[in-house]
């Protein structure tokens, strides 16, 4: 693979391309819907208003305040949980392309990564929504750090797309293998899983303190939930996932790209 700046100045000049591409799934998503892109926002606001209304009663917590760190944690799982899992088809699905032109092959995983963070802005207007309701003096300081937050979330989804495309590409089974793991990591992680539950034991406290998802989640849910800067630690710990995912997606492209036609 040629130079870092050549290969960047490629995905640069294919850029109509590659975003043409993204829009045009994302109108594919919900053609011929009643409620098309509304159900963006209404899908993450009954997932929350369900679960929520669950485990609130059952760890006696107050509803309104639950259901904001609930529906902080969702949105943010479902950007990661479509970057590992939908995330895996951005080549197979993009065969077509690859075949007919000689553009970068990740100009297709960025493809779905530029539709993954249009879709989590989407599902954050119903987090907004929802601030809004709660706890309306959060809402200015929330989006004020919102660029930062966002900043940071992008190497890290183009990246996990990236990886996942390749991996599904080479391995078919990927896919379902990751939609386990995923649902193992769910369920170890404060999604919707108040950080206080996790102190039962020293185990229990110390997966939460190295899980880097606790520290993606943080870097929404400090801001919208408790208006609050995320810790320090919160962002070397996003930092430093990027960095690992970006060099793991680097060095999978750098050896596949030319071998990625040979698997679809």
């Amino acid at each position: 693979m040629e130079g870092f700046k050549e290969y960047g100045f490629k995905i640069y000049k294919t850029r109509y391309f590659w975003l043409h591409l993204a829009k045009s799934d994302l109108k594919a998503r919900f053609r011929r819907s009643k409620l098309g892109l509304l159900w963006q926002v209404l899908q993450p606001l009954f997932l929350t208003i369900i679960l929520s209304f669950i485990f609130s009663t059952l760890f006696n917590q107050p509803l309104g305040s639950y259901a904001l760190y609930v529906l902080s944690g969702i949105v943010v799982w479902d950007l990661l949980q479509a970057c590992v899992i939908g995330g895996g088809n951005c080549y197979i699905n993009s065969e077509q392309y690859i075949r007919q032109y000689n553009h970068p092959i990740t100009i297709y995983s960025l493809r779905y990564a530029v539709l993954n963070m249009v879709t989590f802005l989407m599902e954050l207007m119903a987090l907004v929504v929802w601030v809004l309701f709660v706890s309306p003096e959060n809402l200015i300081f929330a989006i004020i750090t919102l660029p930062l937050t966002l900043i940071m979330y992008f190497p890290m989804i183009w990246g996990l797309t990236t990886i996942s495309g390749y991996m599904s590409v080479k391995y078919r089974d990927y896919p379902q293998i990751m939609v386990l793991v995923m649902q193992m990591i769910y369920y170890v992680s404060p999604v919707f899983f108040k950080q206080e539950m996790f102190t039962t034991s020293v185990a229990l406290t110390n997966l939460l303190k190295y899980n880097p998802v606790t520290h993606i989640l943080n870097l929404i849910r400090c801001p919208f939930v408790y208006m609050t800067m995320p810790s320090l630690i919160d962002y070397i710990f996003v930092v430093c996932t990027n960095i690992v995912i970006v060099f793991c997606a680097f060095r999978i492209n750098k050896n596949n790209e030319k071998k990625v036609i040979f698997y679809l």
